[in-house]
Parts: C-alpha cells; structure tokens; sequence
C-alpha cells in the first residue's frame, strides 16, 4: 500500500546556504520513493513533525493549514482508491498527486516520455529495439528543425543516460513537443517529409510505427492521452523488399574463388559461405555464436530477432562448415565467440552498434567478392537468406518447409516476403499443365 509523510529533503542538491532544507511530501510505493516539493526551505527547527506546524517564518499559519490540508487530501485519495493505485508504477502515482493536488501539470513530451520508454527497453537489454525507436524520435525532431528552418544536421543522440534514466538533452527542449499537439494533420505533414527525404519506401513507416508504440504507452499512463491517437489513421504499409537471391552456380563461383587465406576477404568469403550453409543464418546470429553452442558438429542458437518467440534451431554442419569453423578454433573458452567478428567483453549495450559496422564492413567485402566471381548482383547480408529460400523452392522442397527453416512464425509470413518467387513458381506449373499438348 501507498504511504505518504512530510519531511526533509536532505540531499545536498536540496540544501540551501544557511542549512536550509527543502520540505517535501514523501511517497513511499512498491518498495520505491519519490518527493515532491512544498517548495518551502527551512531549518530543521522550524518544522515539528509531531505536530506538523510551521514556525518561524512569514506566513507560518498559512502554510501549515496548505500543507495539512495536501496531507490529508493525499492521504484520503489514496485510501479511496487503494485497490486500483497498488497496480500503479510510482512514477504514474507520483504524477497523478502532482497533477491533482499540486496543480503541477506533467510534462507529457514525446522526447520525455520516449525517455522513459527507452530506458525501460534498455533495462529489458533490448538494446538494438531501443536504437531504433530514438532513430524514429531523431526523425521528429529533424522534422521541427525543418519546419523551424534549422540546418538538417547529425543527431547522435537525443538523450543524457543517468543511471537507469534516460533525460532529453538540453538542445532538443525547444524541439520537443506535447504529445497531445501531434494531431492527424501533423502526422500526416510529417510522413510526407519521411516519405521525401529517406529513398527506402519502408523507412517512414518503420518511424511511424515506433512513434505510434511511444504514443500508445503513453495513453496507457497517462489517461487523458488514452483515445489520443492520430497515427492510427496514417497509412503505415511495409513494401515488400523484391528478394535478389544468388543461384548454385553463383554459389559455385564463390567457392572457387582463389583468394589469399587468412586475409580479410578471405574471412568474409568464409562467413558468407557459413551463413548460406546455414540455412541463410542471419549475420548478427553467426556474429555472436559462441564457442559452446557448437557441440557433435551441429550449431545450436535461437534466432536473436524472434529469440522472444523461442525460436530455437539445431543446425548439422556440412563438411564445408565444419571445415570453416575448425579453421577459427583456437582453444577458446566455452563462452568466447566462434568466430573473430566482435570483439571479445563488447558490452550488450554497444553489441548492436558493433554490428551495424561489422555488417557494413561485410557487405563492402560482398561486393568485392561479387565483382571478382564475375556475380552482376549485390551482395548483402540478407542475400544468403534468400538464396538459401529460393534455391529450396526451385528444388521444390514444400513451402512450409523453407518457412520452418527460416524461423517464420507462419507460412504466411513467408509467401508475404517471397511471395512474387512462389506465386511465379505455382504460375508456370499451372500453365504448363493447362497449356500441355495432350499426347505430347
């Protein structure tokens, strides 16, 4: 239950010249506690707490009937509605006494409340989850500078991390806005900003996505914002990325490639090969593999981008990666990574961002490695994925096959990303058998 008292605020911040201290009203909530202020200083002499008097300076009578009276209006409310403010986090019981007997309005800002939202995906060390969600927020703030005519410049962070906390820098403030101002007209102005400045037609709707689930919490706090949601008529479709996936003879190319071993782009021929072998093993998964998760030549790993949904695989190792991973076997400890990719006690806040540059640097190598395998198309770290998924639909393995390998929650899922590959495959079975000259 909810307990409230007043007393001191102690802490040196609090402490003015002459030992003077901040009188505050103390919630104590879930095993947290909060303060807020009376905004009143005294000296410990001039507060009885037996009697809750104030003595000795100006108005003391006044303020002793206001600060009784919050006591015993607080207290009452909170007996009142007991049964209801024990599911409460402190910070939204903290927020509804402001607001209802402080007259403190809370400051209800996108960039305040994507703090908080933030910090709480960085204690779930949902870090890379996290970076996109600020990258969304950064593309806000662009916008107010667009709106307010300031210099489109780098953003390389919109926060100050205290502890848990996450807190708006100070040079965002003016950008930032209440949450109850971004209407359907603003929302709709500032996705035909996203849909002009980025080239890729997912991004705006990634960035609103991410908005809305910033948004959508804060209607679950706070209850006035409850029914506030203006991006919910915003059209928010991905499009589907047109997969360009290798053949067996591209693949054949690569492997013979004669390249200098242990070089880099040797490495990375390695890993591309490791990936597709792999049944097209996304590259942060093979990144952060670590040395026990290889045992009687299989692979062992859940997928990091559905690890939430247990997507576990068990991978046997054909001769060619068993041939590879024996290579970057060097005696390590059970808990070292397999492979030389990121550096050893990376933390996982900086995991994600580590990756982000060691998949740049990949897809720079796949692009050499293409050119000197005489391969016209692009390779990326997602190429495996789908050379992998059309080489088996080619061979005709069933869909719901590929869709298991693939880690999709369902084989709609996967005719949704492959879906122009499957529908032309069933397409020309359909027609050859129709247009089959009878005899023939």
């Amino acid at each position: 239950m909810a307990t409230i008292t007043i007393t001191f605020d102690k802490r040196a911040s609090n402490t003015t010249k002459g030992n003077k201290f901040m009188l505050v009203l103390r919630i104590s909530h879930n095993r947290k506690t909060r303060y807020i202020p009376f905004n009143l200083h005294l000296k410990e002499n001039q507060y009885d707490v037996r009697t809750g008097k104030i003595i000795g300076i100006l108005n003391s009578v006044r303020h002793t009937k206001r600060t009784q009276k919050i006591f015993s209006d607080v207290d009452l409310w909170i007996d009142d509605n007991e049964g209801k403010i024990k599911n409460w986090e402190m910070d939204r019981l903290k927020s509804e006494i402001e607001q209802r007997f402080f007259n403190i309005a809370p400051s209800r800002t996108i960039l305040n409340h994507g703090g908080k939202y933030l910090s709480r995906l960085r204690l779930e060390q949902r870090f890379s989850t996290a970076s996109s969600y600020e990258d969304a927020l950064k593309s806000l703030i662009k916008y107010r500078r667009h709106l307010k005519g300031i210099a489109d410049t780098k953003i390389k962070t919109l926060y100050e991390i205290r502890g848990d906390k996450m807190l708006p820098l100070d040079e965002f403030k003016d950008l930032d806005m209440e949450i109850s101002s971004i209407d359907y007209g603003f929302s709709r102005d500032f996705k035909a900003y996203l849909s002009n400045r980025y080239a890729s037609k997912n991004t705006p709707a990634i960035f609103l996505r991410s908005l809305q689930a910033i948004m959508n919490d804060a209607g679950k706090t706070f209850e006035d914002l409850r029914n506030h949601k203006p991006l919910s008529n915003i059209k928010k479709k991905s499009h589907a990325n047109a997969p360009a996936p290798l053949d067996m003879e591209d693949i054949h190319k690569i492997r013979m490639l004669e390249l200098e071993p242990n070089t880099p782009i040797w490495d990375n021929r390695n890993y591309l090969l490791f990936m597709f072998n792999n049944m097209g093993m996304n590259f942060f998964d093979m990144a952060i593999l670590k040395r026990f998760q290889f045992e009687d030549n299989r692979i062992k790993y859940f997928r990091k981008k559905t690890h939430y949904e247990g997507d576990y695989f068990s991978v046997l190792q054909s001769d060619e990666s068993l041939k590879i991973i024996k290579h970057y076997l060097n005696g390590q400890t059970d808990n070292e990574y397999l492979f030389p990719i990121i550096p050893e006690n990376t933390s996982l806040e900086r995991l994600h961002k580590v990756n982000k540059g060691k998949v740049k640097i990949f897809n720079e190598y796949g692009a050499r490695i293409a050119a000197l395998a005489g391969i016209e198309r692009r390779i990326t770290t997602y190429t495996l994925r789908d050379t992998w998924t059309n080489i088996g639909l080619d061979m005709g393995i069933d869909i719901r096959k590929i869709s298991s390998g693939l880690g999709h929650s369902s084989v709609q899922v996967t005719e949704k990303h492959y879906g122009k590959s499957v529908t032309t495959k069933i397409l020309d079975e359909i027609n050859a058998k129709i247009t089959k000259v009878q005899g023939s």
